[in-house]
């Protein structure tokens, strides 16, 4: 049950294992109500299974895991976590408006924690011309701008975001990671982001956590210690390009252990 204080994600010793398959092994992660945290590490190393732990959708097979003291199930049945997958996945059926809408339509008769207006979101992330357009219309890069609305809009305090820009050029993907950031800082959300991407990890993020290879368990983390607001120009910054090649450098060492 949930003590009413705020205490964040917690995750401890939390284990998976699939059949024969060690997924995870011993992960420990702290997220702080507000704080953003990239997970990254190399293909199959668990990253995915991570995000499913904590967003309710696994159970671990050791450890525990808490969403504000509660059980991640819980936590998801009243709507304070939320999950962006890689791909918006928009029902071809509805406007943009009403994609938008979706979950706030679906869960009508569960009082989201914080919802927010989908209209004044899509004017911010520059869809409001398209409200009346429908999937097909779009791009990929607007597609994904409306997926991120209808999970902002639901306005849960935690959100888990499963490498939502990898099907994106490179261009789209930087617009992309630039309008997050600038989604995320009013909203004060929680969030853990999944990445193989360093630029997305450094720009995004609070702190990077680095898993090694499957079983995944945690190498090591790197505190991002740049200014907020974040900005475009903050990736040509050597601050930048040094915090890039800490966190490379974990990869690297996680991968040859």
């Amino acid at each position: 049950m949930s003590t009413g204080a705020e205490a964040g994600i917690e995750v401890v010793g939390a284990a998976k294992r699939f059949d024969r398959v060690d997924a995870l092994a011993t992960v420990d992660l702290t997220v702080a109500p507000g704080e953003i945290v990239t997970v990254i590490g190399p293909s199959g190393c668990g990253k995915t299974t991570l995000l499913r732990l904590i967003g309710g959708l696994e159970t671990p097979s050791a450890g525990a895991i808490t969403i504000d003291g509660e059980t991640p199930e819980r936590a998801k049945g009243r709507k304070r976590v939320g999950f962006v997958p890689q791909a918006p996945a928009l029902l071809p059926w509805r406007t943009v408006e009403a994609n938008a809408r979706l979950l706030l339509d679906l869960n009508a008769a569960v009082t989201p924690p914080r919802p927010s207006d989908p209209v004044d979101l899509l004017d911010r992330v520059g869809l409001a011309e398209f409200r009346d357009a429908y999937p097909h219309e779009l791009s990929g890069g607007m597609q994904q701008r409306v997926g991120l609305v209808r999970a902002f809009a639901l306005g849960a305090p935690y959100l888990l975001m499963d490498e939502p820009f990898a099907a994106l050029d490179e261009i789209s993907r930087a617009d992309m990671r630039h309008l997050l950031a600038e989604l995320c800082e009013p909203v004060g959300a929680g969030v853990v982001f999944v990445t193989h991407s360093l630029a997305e990890a450094v720009y995004l993020s609070d702190r990077v956590v680095v898993l090694g290879p499957r079983p995944g368990r945690v190498v090591g983390t790197v505190t991002i210690d740049l200014p907020r607001p974040r900005r475009p120009q903050l990736e040509d910054d050597p601050a930048f390009f040094a915090l890039e090649s800490e966190v490379r450098a974990l990869l690297l060492t996680g991968v040859g252990r």
